[in-house]
């Protein structure tokens, strides 16, 4: 639902008119990134919804963000907002039935979410305004109220409605000069609302409590321009019943003398000046707020970040409102700008833009506050540019804090202890037992009765979507998940969830479902390649074909810039390879692939005594720096160094192409015939417009699932979709002691009609599309056929065939049985119609008999 006060919704966002400046040499223009576009990742979505847990999904994985004492409930990104280019201030309200609304200001409007599942947001409308990249919001009553750079005056939105999912612009009030306001502040005690910026104003004040639908404009103070403000009334003390606005000001549009003014306002036709403070090393005075007590008051300074002074707020004793006095500053040594901070229960609540959310605990000493937590929302770098967290807002009674992004849009967080403990006991097993293993968890609550009864459970997906198992409670904080059984073979993702009574969602790993732990069904796992790039790897930097001329793949520690990140992936590591070692924390093209391609290989791997090899690593991959968004990297396998085979390609718009940590598996017998040549290759090009483009490679893995002993498992799957629109599967029923003589095969999601018959063989293999097929042999040599006349199969209705092995005479050339220890691999093949005459294969089916 869109409220449109100016028609700029349905413009192309390529066409949008350039914002306004917000004050003189405002930088934030030019440090515009695209925004991010994902999924998002909401913690708690119902059964049936979270499919997240695909290994083959594009999956927002959490080790995109660093954090520590600050939980992820969910983040809902611009592209599924407004499609708006930028984000920017968030506020709260409160409904009289207690519900939580999070408001979200964009470039395009303000967007209102539902936050009674805080891991669950759900959006109620939108309120377009004027195309700008500031905008502020502030609530008093049952109204939002609403302000930006471009214009517009104030936007009163009514929220009495917000139960029933419904938010109305009631309109614009105006007055007072220009229509352009920067930040808006309300005093919710005397009941007055302060337009502070825009076109050099300083304040501009309005009475909110005849009519809050339209307040009445009763004064302004235009000495100093005015950034932002905190105004508050005294209800005790020598300054009981006077209204003090805290103003980070200055003149010349806040940049000359800038510092704190402390402005009596309780007198609306004629406010004074108490007093000033300034501080060491000035550039603009920014935004500030009081801590609970009113004795200090926390401000930062926008510009005096510049790659040498680190993240600084400085401090001002104002307990004697006529003579406050600057006693310092604390840092976390950090190099992001400072952007906006409140405090609540002792604790500073800061957006540090591409440091993200800072928490620091000033209850000991107010003079030396703490860092106790943070969530890094910008995974670059932790540079001293404008992109980033720009706002946060910690004051719902349910303790849940919310921050607005520029590039990546709502973020909700849990800060603090958690409610409930989740725990795995005795570790994360690799491999677990194909015929069904039991976990032992713990279920540790903060304090009695927080948990809610019969909501632990198990979320498991072995490629086919999420399951959910209620655990099985033993005694005290002792519960049970039992994983069913799987072919052996099969790769499960999963995790262990439950839900407080006041509906937070706690997981172990954290983060989940868009973290998770993997296992295999199998009696063991084997590691063939570990690399963590901490040492050397015998992998290759170039190929004869490459032709960038900077950017080229090196290994090492890297720097972090606007599009590179300055961690690897691997815990307590430094190293990994990455194009080209930019200058740190620089915001424009620096070091990055340029005018052509560069390539890296691994060393070669001899797989031929793994047939069911699996490869995974982790990567990093930047296209969209800037406008020009064209390049693509590719990873692709060989199995004799000659013929390169495609695993995947990021490029323009691929949801993972906008940097990020983002880990990749597959199966090389689904691409290859593992064999003692195998290679992987990464290539990141810049062709055609130059473009900020940059990769990276960490903790590549092989390995494979060691099965039992009479066990069946599918592999190279999913087939390749028959006209049916589905893949052909095999499955095995019956007896895998060989002596029994009692195998079943069976081929289902066939095309109906259509005769089909069964393949065997003693090796894994792969051949993409034999003799014209649609699909692939995944057999070795020295193929079985069972196309003797009685063994040929037609689909008829079902689609399906089926046949009873005769395992004395598999019938290879020349024939052979079956014995026990083998391991032999079954394949259906058949005919279709797709469009033309054609054929097509199932999956694998791999039985180890006894």
């Amino acid at each position: 639902m869109h409220l449109s006060a100016l028609a700029l919704g349905a413009l192309a966002l390529g066409f949008l008119p350039a914002p306004l400046l917000a004050h003189e040499d405002d930088p934030k223009i030019l440090d515009r990134l695209p925004p991010v576009t994902s999924q998002g990742f909401r913690r708690s979505l119902p059964a049936g919804v979270d499919t997240l847990l695909s290994p083959r999904g594009q999956a927002f994985r959490s080790t995109t963000y660093q954090s520590s004492g600050v939980q992820l409930l969910s983040w809902v990104p611009l592209n599924l907002i407004d499609g708006a280019p930028t984000g920017n201030d968030c506020w709260g309200y409160v409904a009289p039935s207690g519900r939580e609304i999070g408001i979200l200001g964009t470039r395009l409007g303000t967007a209102f979410f539902d936050l009674s599942d805080p891991g669950n947001p759900v959006m109620i409308g939108v309120v377009d305004g004027p195309n700008s990249l500031w905008r502020d919001i502030k609530t008093y009553s049952h109204y939002a109220y609403i302000v930006s750079e471009g214009g517009d005056d104030i936007q009163v939105v009514d929220l009495s409605q917000v139960d029933s999912g419904q938010v109305t612009l009631v309109g614009s009030v105006g007055a007072a000069g220009a229509a352009s306001t920067h930040n808006i502040v309300i005093d919710e005690v005397s009941g007055y609302l302060y337009r502070s910026g825009g076109s050099n104003n300083g304040l501009r004040m309005y009475d909110l409590n005849a009519n809050p639908a339209a307040p009445n404009y009763v004064g302004q103070w235009n000495t100093k321009y005015v950034h932002d403000a905190q105004v508050v009334t005294y209800t005790s003390g020598p300054y009981a019943g006077r209204q003090i606005a805290f103003c980070c000001s200055g003149y010349n549009g806040g940049s000359g003398q800038t510092g704190l003014t402390i402005l009596d306002v309780t007198n609306k036709s004629n406010p004074f000046v108490r007093s000033s403070a300034y501080y060491p090393n000035p550039a603009y005075s920014h935004q500030g707020w009081l801590s609970e007590d009113r004795n200090y008051f926390y401000l930062g300074d926008e510009l005096d970040e510049n790659g040498t002074l680190p993240t600084t707020t400085h401090i001002i004793d104002v307990s004697n409102l006529n003579n406050p006095q600057v006693q310092g500053s604390f840092t976390n040594g950090n190099q992001a700008i400072g952007h906006n901070l409140y405090t609540k229960n002792g604790r500073i609540f800061a957006a540090n833009y591409t440091s993200g959310l800072r928490i620091f605990d000033y209850t000991s000493n107010p003079l030396a506050p703490v860092e106790t937590g943070y969530f890094d929302t910008f995974p670059a770098n932790d540079g001293d540019t404008f992109n980033g967290l720009w706002s946060v807002f910690p004051y719902f009674p349910s303790g849940i804090v919310i921050g607005s992004d520029l590039e990546r849009g709502l973020f909700v967080w849990y800060a603090g202890d958690p409610e409930i403990d989740v725990q795995v006991n005795g570790g994360v097993p690799q491999a677990v037992n194909p015929s069904g293993h039991t976990l032992d968890v713990t279920i540790t609550e903060s304090s009695p009765g927080v948990l809610a009864p019969g909501t632990a459970e198990l979320v498991f997906d072995a490629g086919a979507g999420a399951v959910h198992v209620p655990l099985t409670h033993v005694s005290g904080d002792q519960y049970q998940a039992e994983i069913p059984s799987h072919m052996c073979g099969t790769r499960l993702n999963w995790y262990i969830r439950a839900q407080s009574t006041a509906g937070l969602t706690w997981t172990a790993p954290q983060n989940a479902p868009a973290n998770f732990y993997e296992s295999a069904a199998g009696s063991s796992l084997i590691e063939i390649v570990q690399l963590d790039m901490e040492s050397p790897s015998g992998w290759i930097s170039g190929a004869a074909s490459d032709d960038a001329t900077e950017g080229i793949w090196q290994v090492g520690d890297p720097n972090a810039t606007i599009a590179q990140s300055g961690v690897d992936v691997t815990p307590a590591g430094t190293d990994c390879w990455f194009t080209g070692q930019g200058r740190p924390n620089f915001a424009a093209n620096t070091s990055d692939v340029d005018d052509g391609t560069t390539t890296l290989l691994t060393s070669v791997m001899d797989l031929s005594a793994n047939p069911g090899a699996r490869i995974e690593y982790q990567r990093w991959y930047v296209n969209d720096g800037n406008a020009n968004v064209d390049d693509s990297m590719w990873i692709d396998i060989t199995a004799d160094g000659t013929t390169w085979v495609n695993v995947e390609t990021l490029g323009p718009g691929h949801p993972e192409a906008s940097g990020g940590w983002f880990h990749h598996a597959f199966m090389a017998s689904d691409f290859i015939t593992p064999s003692a040549q195998v290679q992987v290759r990464f290539r990141v090009s810049d062709t055609g417009q130059e473009s900020l483009v940059e990769g990276m490679i960490d903790e590549f893995h092989v390995s494979e699932v060691i099965c039992p002993a009479g066990s069946m498992a599918n592999y190279c799957d999913p087939a390749i979709a028959n006209s049916t629109g589905l893949p052909a599967v095999i499955s095995g029923t019956g007896s895998v002691t060989a002596g029994d003589n009692n195998l079943t095969l069976q081929a289902d999601q066939m095309p109906l009609n259509r005769f089909g018959y069964f393949l065997a063989g003693t090796a894994q293999g792969f051949t993409s599309a034999p003799g014209g097929s649609q699909g692939n042999l995944c057999l070795g040599s020295s193929l079985a056929r069972f196309s003797a006349s009685n063994q040929i199969g037609f689909t008829g209705l079902t689609g399906s065939i089926s046949l009873q092995v005769d395992l004395t005479q598999i019938p290879t050339n020349p024939s052979q049985p079956v014995l026990a220890g083998q391991t032999w691999y079954f394949q259906a093949w058949f005919r279709d119609v797709n469009p033309m005459d054609t054929s097509n294969f199932t999956d694998g089916l791999r039985v180890t008999f006894d």
